[in-house]
């Protein structure tokens, strides 16, 4: 079900959507958060229901997103949600699945972590462009989460 939604912004830069009552109550059937949402048909992304202070439920749209659909703030969009059923919840890098694969201890200690922080790791290898910056940065969190730093926050410090 793809509906129209305003784009808005947080005093923080980071643009949302406003989800409707109806719809984050068929999305959050079971508790679940996670949904893959798509926008204007043409860009999905695995994204949280995300609840407002005010009230209400949200779901961020990174700027990368904004930049490719060449949106900005008030602009109107059309999204459709589905329920996240996958695995990870999250699209698994290829490069971090190599080095997790061939590295036995990393493998162990990542498939132990917080799905919260499984997907932390995955997006911060998914963030980088470049193959040989993503191959760098996967094998950075598998050492540092051999050494007992697991949070996304602090692996790159």
């Amino acid at each position: 079900m793809e509906k129209e939604y305003k784009l808005e912004k947080f005093d923080s830069g980071m643009h949302f959507i406003m989800l409707d009552e109806k719809t984050v109550k068929v999305l959050s059937k079971n508790g679940n958060k996670r949904v893959i949402c798509t926008i204007n048909g043409t860009v999905n992304f695995h994204s949280a229901l995300m609840p407002k202070k005010e009230g209400g439920y949200f779901i961020n749209i990174g700027s990368a997103t904004c930049k490719k659909l060449k949106i900005k703030e008030g602009s109107l969009v059309k999204a459709s949600f589905e329920i996240d059923s996958t695995e990870y919840q999250f699209s698994f890098p290829e490069e971090l699945k190599e080095v997790l694969d061939s590295d036995d201890e990393a493998h162990k200690i990542f498939h132990n972590l917080t799905e919260g922080n499984k997907r932390g790791l995955m997006y911060l290898v998914q963030q980088v462009k470049s193959v040989d910056k993503r191959i760098e940065r996967s094998l950075k969190i598998a050492e540092q989460i051999k050494a007992g730093i697991t949070s996304p926050r602090k692996i790159l410090q």
